[in-house]
């Protein structure tokens, strides 16, 4: 065919010959890349707006050469409007101005006798354009890919919270550097206010947020890709789903390490199995399910996770989904060593040390393998997120940049956590703990020793450790309403008398004098642990008081709730002592001096 543009240079519109047949020849002449790429693929992707190309049937043509698939369309091109804007653009930039002096009447109107009168023409010109034009379509901003909720930059960022604080909670399980900790000399750490009791009284509520939210991305990555027709947010959604849930597994054996069993940690691990199980036997249909128009316009192939065309990047050159399912179920083995009802198996001193070994090997599962995981799906899902925006530009780079209703969801589901860990780290453990208590209940203290889950633990596994100190454990109990009054009267008395410090709800200390050369002894006891025990010299814990000499001084009687009320009886006491007579026949009595 003649170049129409030497028989009218000034109207190419009028030209009878000018069919778009001549526009394909343009586009496929490949050995002319500059007029390919130069004003030919820019202008003439213009026609093509995302309305219009969502009524394209496009099909894979037969190529033993998977990068250089060839596709057809088959549409009526009369059903295509275009928009006069665009077709004037394209006109004007496929013969540009002085050479095109058409207006935009006239090339309405070569349009549309194009259309109707050489339909086979017009077919072969818009093949030719999403065959050879997929580079400028897919930046030109006509179409719309990437679903923000998916890869909007507020998913990417609770993503990045998440694998933060799964990272630093996860070392806590770790058994190597759980026993460097437990064996560092205490002095060396914070009493109340560490960095690690705080992070342990955050487990719980962090895995119940984590948990959360790996729920609800697996159970909408089912339910999307089979609702979906754009074969990339399938298989991004598959590595959110899988990543989550890695971290589940990782802070499933924190929790078991360090809190007690609660039936909802072991039925959420177990869901969650269950759903990652689903998830990977299922990867196979979304990895070949067929793309969208869209991605395929843009030269995304059947087996293909680029979608350049021509990118050697192959999924099945690195089998990410397969390595990273093996890096989870060797961290969910490991994590089941945490569990409470295995731990109690775990091999004491007495056994071999190569069983000993091999339990803390496979307790490190988590933290190892879950991070070999975590960096396999994170390789997937960034290398397939730059190959997205380098495949459409800008189209791409705007729906990431855009903020949904769900991505403020993600973003403030890890609140709550932080502001625990605040609350502990800032508080304290009792402090923390206590004021979370509904009223009634308080947080006292008993004889233990913190347990680390180190060497050096204890037997008690499975009692989690609310204070920072290895003398002391606080638990948690319920109060009689009655006796607390009883005991808050009876220490505002006490505080009112000069002779006596400051009193606690469970016991009141008196001053003891310093010992006298030759003075004689009496027995003083601690105030009873309950109301209803009088002091007796049986009561344990007694020492002797030294300062009462052969002169004799005074003292003054003690105050006691003898059990009968809210009031407070004075009782008989020994001369010079101030506490009840002793009996005559107990060990070791003695008269009072005179």
């Amino acid at each position: 065919m003649e170049d129409p543009t030497l028989y009218n240079p000034n109207n190419i519109t009028q030209l009878s010959n000018l069919t778009t047949s001549y526009l394909a020849d343009i586009l496929l002449n490949k050995g002319n890349n500059a007029t390919r790429n130069g004003f030919g693929c820019g202008p003439a992707s213009l026609i093509l707006p995302l309305a219009n190309i969502s009524m394209l049937i496009l099909d894979i043509e037969d190529n033993s050469d998977e990068h250089n698939t060839n596709l057809t369309v088959s549409v009526d091109p009369t059903q295509l409007n275009p928009g006069i804007s665009h077709l004037r653009d394209m006109a004007r930039g496929l013969f540009p101005y002085p050479l095109n002096e058409s207006g935009v009447g006239d090339i309405v109107n070569w349009w549309a006798d194009n259309t109707e009168n050489h339909p086979v023409e017009t077919t072969q010109f818009l093949s030719a354009v999403v065959n050879m034009c997929g580079g400028e379509y897919c930046r030109s901003g006509q179409i719309t890919v990437g679903n923000p909720d998916i890869v909007g930059i507020g998913m990417i960022v609770a993503i990045a919270v998440l694998l933060c604080l799964t990272i630093a909670f996860s070392l806590l399980s770790f058994g190597p550097l759980v026993d460097i900790v437990a064996r560092a000399p205490y002095t060396s750490r914070k009493k109340r206010f560490s960095l690690r009791v705080s992070c342990i009284g955050t487990v719980d509520e962090l895995f119940s947020a984590v948990f959360v939210f790996a729920l609800a991305v697996m159970v909408s990555t089912l339910v999307f890709r089979y609702k979906t027709d754009t074969r990339f947010d399938a298989l991004m959604a598959n590595a959110l789903s899988q990543l989550c849930s890695t971290t589940v597994v990782m802070l499933a054996a924190v929790y078991w390490c360090h809190n007690k069993q609660r039936p909802h940690a072991t039925g959420s691990v177990l869901l969650m199995a269950i759903l990652t199980i689903a998830l990977y036997t299922t990867h196979a249909g979304v990895a070949n399910m067929r793309a969208s128009a869209a991605e395929m316009a843009c030269g995304i192939g059947k087996g293909r996770v680029s979608l350049v065309r021509g990118d050697p990047f192959d999924m099945k050159k690195f089998n990410f989904i397969p390595v990273g399912f093996g890096s989870w179920f060797l961290a969910l083995i490991g994590a089941v060593f945490h569990h409470p009802w295995l731990n109690k198996y775990r091999p004491t001193k007495n056994k071999k040390k190569i069983w000993r070994v091999l339990w803390k090997t496979a307790e490190s599962f988590p933290s190892v393998f879950g991070l070999i995981g975590l960096a396999v799906y994170m390789a997937y899902f960034f290398n397939t997120w730059q190959m997205m925006k380098g495949s459409y530009g800008k189209t791409f780079s705007q729906n990431v940049r855009e903020w949904g209703f769900g991505q403020y969801l993600a973003v403030f589901t890890w609140l709550p956590p932080l502001l625990t860990f605040s609350h502990l780290y800032i508080s304290g453990m009792e402090k923390a703990i206590e004021r979370r208590l509904p009223h009634g209940w308080i947080v006292v203290q008993t004889p233990g020793e913190v347990d680390y889950r180190g060497d050096g633990g204890g037997d008690d596994q499975g009692e989690s450790t609310l204070a920072g100190s290895r003398s002391s454990r606080s638990r948690v109990r319920e109060v009689d309403s009655l006796a607390m009054s009883q005991a808050h009267e009876l220490g505002n008395l006490l505080q009112t008398s000069p002779k006596a410090t400051k009193a606690t709800t469970q016991e009141t200390v008196y001053p003891i004098p310093s010992p006298m050369p030759g003075a004689m002894t009496s027995p003083v006891y601690y105030f009873p642990d309950h109301p209803s025990q009088p002091p007796t010299p049986y009561t344990q814990g007694g020492v002797h008081d030294t300062r009462h000499t052969r002169e004799g001084q005074r003292f003054t009687p003690r105050a006691h709730n003898n059990g009968g009320g809210n009031g407070f009886n004075v009782s008989h006491v020994e001369e010079n002592t101030g506490y009840p007579p002793t009996p005559i026949n107990a060990p070791g009595h003695h008269g009072p001096q005179r």
